[in-house]
Parts: structure tokens; C-alpha cells; sequence
């Protein structure tokens, strides 16, 4: 009866090994992807708050002179939020698109996924909780 035991012991240590090698190939593979993704968005953004700040300055040009300053400064907070709201939306965007072509959905953790679902898949994933 003691070999059987530490038979079962042995499987359950090398199940538990197993399952923490894939924990941490998960950890590493999701925090390498919020690294690149960040990085993609800060970019992202900085490039969406420079085309509103060029068109800012565009439509400022126009106008005559005495509007010009009063209608720059409120061109320039709204290109800056713009940018930081547009880049977010194409953020999330391109990190479902590069989640679903390259298939990382068993590759991530789940709380990575969570942040790239749309509402149609929170209610799905809700619903199937729900049902449990």
C-alpha cells in the first residue's frame, strides 16, 4: 500500500510541475505581449495626438487673426484627448486582430484576454458561468 502511494504522490508532484511550467509560459507569454502592446500604444497615440495637433494648426490658419488664439487652445486640448481616446480604441482593436490571427488564446492568461474582448464575448463567457 506505501508503493501505491508514493506512486500517486509522484504523478501528483510531476502534475503540479507540469501545470507550474505552463503557469509560467503563460506569465512570460502574456507579459511580453502588454510589453510590445504597450510600447504599440504609446505610439499609436503619440502619432493620433500629432495628426489632430497638425490639423489643429491647419484649421487655425484659416481663421482670422483675432480668433486664432483662443481657438488654438481649445483645438490643442481636444487634439491631445483625441489622441489619447483614438490611440486606446486602436489598441484594443489591434490586440484582438493579433490575438485571433495568430491564435494566442491558449497562450495568454485570462486576464490578458479580458482586456481585449468585446461585450458580445463578456456576455458569451458571462452566460456559460451563469450555466455552471
Amino acid at each position: 500500500m506505501n508503493g501505491e502511494m508514493d506512486e500517486l504522490d509522484e504523478k501528483e508532484r510531476e502534475k503540479r510541475k507540469n501545470d507550474q511550467i505552463e503557469y509560467r509560459k503563460r506569465q512570460k507569454a502574456s507579459n511580453l505581449f502588454l510589453f510590445l502592446g504597450t510600447i504599440c500604444e504609446i505610439v499609436i497615440t503619440m502619432a493620433f495626438v500629432f495628426l489632430y495637433f497638425i490639423l489643429a494648426v491647419v484649421i487655425v490658419s484659416k481663421l482670422p487673426e483675432s480668433a486664432q488664439q483662443i481657438t488654438y487652445n481649445i483645438l490643442l486640448i481636444i487634439a491631445f484627448l483625441g489622441g489619447l481616446v483614438s490611440g486606446f480604441f486602436v489598441y484594443r482593436f489591434l490586440g484582438r486582430l493579433v490575438i485571433t490571427k495568430m491564435k494566442l488564446e491558449d497562450k495568454l492568461r485570462e486576464d490578458v484576454l479580458n482586456q481585449f474582448k468585446t461585450r458580445k464575448q463578456f456576455k458569451e463567457d458571462y452566460e456559460k458561468k451563469k450555466n455552471r
